[in-house]
């Protein structure tokens, strides 16, 4: 056959491959599309594991309930928003008095700068504490958290030749302190840290918050658990974080004012999969009262909540589980807490 024959044939059977090849797709997309809405139909179902049962609700101090506000939910969907359908629920071994732990403390306490020989521990409820009327150190005997405060001399505060070094180097003296103390969990140090600039009042004998950092007498670097599950982690307090080390500069070094790690390692292998309430009833818990108000303005009963977002919170006292919460806020400084596990699987 010639190239002319060829091309003769070629064009005259051109029309039948269009029709066959077209033919061929309206079939594939048609058995594609009736699968697809075999697979639509079907009923939902959802993977779960309620391996402890019914969970706690969260506890937080000095947190008030949802009951008294007037909401308006003004978010960027304009709706409540349901974030996934269950969650991981981990458990966190409660801590117990670890052996040997004398060495320890002692070692933590002369690093706080304590005299050891002259100030020895008292014990109450397996924490250990140290004081010498000017500094406070309580070390928790099982997991090692503590708290540590020192009562620096006010005027010296004030007229002390202040020195506020960098970001980076701030971060830096942060965590080696907490190294040297050697509570530094690995889940914080995976996680993220924020700066915050603080001012001594001397009319108040307290500290406030200041932005511009030539303003500050103090530093305070907070530490926050890394993400849990993809989901980010949130606080009692939201604002500032349970494990944080606040820090005096001057051009001579830097002083430990106060620090603490209220720290509590999960079980990676304890862990269960709970179903999670939708945004809509999320919501209308906190309309009904059942929120757990956080933060508020004193005198501020109508709230526009900008955000609404689930976070995994991070117990600052002992709770058995961790788990989310939805959190509602505004644009200024309310929050409020829903616990995000379906209410059947969730005592008082």
């Amino acid at each position: 056959m010639t190239l002319t024959e060829f091309s003769y044939y070629f064009r005259r059977a051109l029309p039948f491959i269009f029709l066959f090849g077209l033919i061929f797709l309206i079939i594939f997309y048609s058995f594609k599309l009736f699968f697809i809405y075999l697979e639509s139909t079907k009923p939902k179902t959802t993977f779960t594991n309620i391996i402890f049962g019914k969970i706690d609700r969260p506890a937080i101090n000095e947190a008030t309930r949802s009951a008294g506000f007037k909401f308006t939910l003004d978010t960027v969907e304009g709706v409540p928003v349901t974030s996934t359908d269950t969650a991981k629920i981990y458990f966190l071994p409660r801590p117990v008095t670890r052996f040997g732990y004398r060495e320890k403390i002692y070692l933590m306490a002369r690093t706080f700068g304590i005299d050891t020989e002259l100030v020895k521990h008292k014990l109450a409820d397996n924490l250990a504490t140290f004081d010498d009327d000017r500094q406070k150190l309580t070390v928790n005997l099982g997991n090692f958290n503590f708290k540590y405060e020192n009562q620096p001399d006010s005027n010296s505060l004030a007229e002390s030749a202040l020195y506020i070094p960098s970001k980076k180097e701030i971060e830096n003296k942060a965590t080696d302190f907490l190294k040297s103390i050697g509570r530094y969990p690995d889940e914080l140090a995976k996680g993220t840290m924020r700066i915050i600039y603080l001012k001594y009042n001397p009319n108040f004998d307290n500290y406030i918050n200041v932005e511009n950092r030539k303003d500050a007498n103090l530093v305070e670097v907070d530490f926050y658990r890394s993400d849990v599950d993809g989901v980010a982690v949130t606080t009692p307090r939201f604002f500032n974080s349970q494990n944080y080390v606040i820090m005096l500069f001057t051009k001579d070094g830097y002083k430990v004012i106060k620090s603490q790690i209220a720290f509590f390692e999960k079980s990676e292998v304890q862990t269960g999969i709970y179903p999670v309430k939708s945004g809509e009833a999320a919501w209308q818990e906190l309309l009904a009262g059942s929120g757990i108000v956080v933060s508020a303005r004193m005198g501020i009963k109508n709230i526009t909540i900008k955000n609404m977002k689930l976070y995994y919170l991070d117990p600052d006292i002992y709770q058995t589980y961790l788990q989310p919460v939805y959190v509602f806020y505004d644009d200024k400084d309310f929050v409020a807490y829903v616990p995000a596990i379906t209410n059947e699987y969730v005592t008082e």
